[in-house]
Parts: C-alpha cells; sequence; structure tokens
C-alpha cells in the first residue's frame, strides 16, 4: 500500500492526536490552522480527520474523512458520495459523557448551580432554593445513543419520561412512551423539562419555537444536540420574561457564541462550550473506529459509522 499521508484539522477532541501519533503505518500532518490543512490536501494527503468542513477541504487527492464528530450535517453529502469520499462519523464514542454532561446541565438548573457560580464571583452569600428532579416530568427529543443514556439515567432518579423520535415505530429501548416529532407540542406542554439530544433537522428549521416554549411555561430547557433545534430569539424572550425557569446550553444556533449575545448574562441559563463530549478518554475511543476503518480503506475490513462513499471506494 503507498505511504497514507493523515490530515488532522488543528480543532479536535482531546487526544485524538496521540493516538494518531502511534500508529506507523500513517505520515500524520498536524497544521496549525486551516490554510495549512489545505495545503497538506492539496500536496497528495488521502485521509482528513475532522469535525469542522470546509468545501476548500475536497481536493483530487481526498478518499477519506474520518470524522471526530457524530454530525454529519456539516458535511455536502451529495457531493461526497458522486466524488467516492467515503465519511466516517464518531457516532457511539461520546455516548455516556455527553449524557452525563446532559444530566450535569438539568442538575445546575434545577438545584440553582449557576446562580450560585454567579454569587460566588460576587462573594455573595445567597441561600438560593432548588428542586428536586424526582418526580419531575421529563420529555427527551432525540432517542439515540445519547438520548437513550439521558433516559436511563432519569429512570433512576425517580422522573417520568416521554421521548420524540422522527421514526417511533423504530425505538427499542427502556422508554415505553414515544411519540413522534408531530406530538412536539403535547410533550412540551406535559414536561416540567425539555431536553434535546438530537441531531439538526435536515432543512435545519428549529423544533423548539415560541409556541413550545410557551407550552413548556415554567419549566427548563436543556440543549446537548444542535443549536439550530432552538429559536434562540424566541428563547432568549421566554428567559428574559420570567416564563421559562432556565436553559442548560452546550450548543447554540452561532458558534462560538457572539461576545455580545444576551445569553451570557441571563442568571437563569447555563452556558458550557459545545465540550460534552469530551473527556481524556476520547481519543482511545474514537481510535478503536480510525483502527477499523484503516483496515477497511486498505481492503481487510468492513467499513464502521460509513456515512457516504461506495465500499471500496477509498482504496
Amino acid at each position: 500500500m503507498p505511504e497514507l499521508h493523515v490530515v488532522l484539522h488543528p480543532r479536535h477532541p482531546p487526544a485524538v492526536d496521540t493516538f494518531l501519533r502511534g500508529i506507523p503505518e500513517i505520515v500524520l500532518h498536524c497544521p496549525a490552522d486551516e490554510e495549512g490543512v489545505i495545503r497538506a490536501l492539496n500536496n497528495g494527503a488521502q485521509v482528513l480527520v475532522t469535525f469542522i468542513w470546509r468545501d476548500a477541504f475536497l481536493t483530487p487527492s481526498l478518499k477519506w474523512i474520518a470524522g471526530t464528530g457524530a454530525g454529519t450535517e456539516q458535511y455536502p453529502l451529495d457531493v461526497l458520495s458522486s466524488h467516492h469520499v467515503v465519511l466516517t462519523t464518531a457516532a457511539g464514542v461520546h455516548s455516556d459523557c455527553v449524557a452525563e454532561h446532559a444530566f450535569s446541565l438539568l442538575l445546575a438548573l434545577t438545584r440553582r448551580i449557576g446562580e450560585s457560580v454567579r454569587n460566588m464571583t460576587q462573594h455573595h452569600w445567597g441561600a438560593l432554593v432548588g428542586e428536586e428532579l424526582a418526580g419531575k416530568k421529563l420529555g427527551i427529543v432525540g432517542l439515540g445513543r445519547i438520548g437513550e443514556g439521558v433516559a436511563r439515567r432519569a429512570q433512576n432518579w425517580g422522573m417520568s419520561i416521554t421521548g420524540v423520535k422522527r421514526h417511533p415505530d423504530q425505538y427499542q429501548g427502556c422508554l415505553t412512551d414515544v411519540r413522534g416529532v408531530d406530538q412536539m407540542a403535547a410533550v412540551c406542554e406535559w414536561a416540567d423539562i425539555l431536553l434535546l439530544a438530537a441531531p439538526a433537522t435536515p432543512d435545519r428549521r428549529p423544533l423548539v419555537g415560541e409556541r413550545e416554549l410557551e407550552l413548556l411555561g415554567a419549566g427548563w430547557i436543556v440543549n446537548v444536540g444542535r443549536g439550530s433545534l432552538i429559536d434562540e430569539a424566541a428563547l432568549i424572550r421566554a428567559l428574559r420574561s420570567g416564563g421559562l425557569r432556565g436553559a442548560g446550553l452546550d450548543v447554540t444556533a452561532i458558534e462560538p457564541l457572539p461576545t455580545g449575545s444576551p445569553l451570557w448574562d441571563l442568571p437563569n441559563v447555563v452556558l458550557s462550550a459545545h465540550n460534552a463530549g469530551d473527556s481524556p478518554g476520547y481519543g482511545r475511543r474514537w481510535g478503536v473506529i480510525f483502527a477499523q476503518n484503516l483496515l477497511a480503506f486498505a481492503g481487510a475490513a468492513d467499513w464502521r459509522n460509513q456515512v457516504t462513499g461506495l465500499p471500496g471506494g477509498a482504496r
């Protein structure tokens, strides 16, 4: 097999670079910026490791995109397929990590930890009354590995749970009440907490807008899916009016979140910087998928988490 050149995007999850440096069969390029990524690909590199896409990355030599994220909405899937570029994802690598992070945001809201941290920075001793999760009604939108992980954890906390899934008839998991997206309004009206763990919609339109937030009422919302799932302007209005009690957001409509966004300063918001899936073990878990797909690239195994590209298209 010819020398295999792999380009690692400068923005990557923890320890992915460490894993790749330990593979003797590849020549690893670690450019400092995206211009360096483009240069390496134009110089003949065949593999790109990334969760970020730019059209300039599609060069004649590119044969395989080894995604470090689970989502695919950023990629031009039809274009990649027409060029026989294999795209694989990291689906499943960070399921437990994101489910735990979602739960931490949920607890930070209901126990008012975000407000306590703000008090701490001001040296203000303020007694805040939080609420218990036990007995609360949780609506989970998206029941992939992450949503299912949240559901299992929530059951252990004594919560009542309803799920929303695009194809509820295909669901096989721990919940007994799973509904279609057409039931979003009813779920919002029922729930105390709405938790989003779904990918972006195909047209990137929000699933949660002004109507859904009004129906959620004096509840809480957590988003570990995609920022486009929520109408952000409607969310800010609901938070400012006091109608919605709080929002825990790992993702926002624009990332990084602009410094002028009101979300930074609202006391009933807890933010994290789209890092729910990051942990020291990420590189090792992702590496298991990459190692199998490296064999697939050479024609010695089946592809794992393949989204585009014909079988054998990368060889």
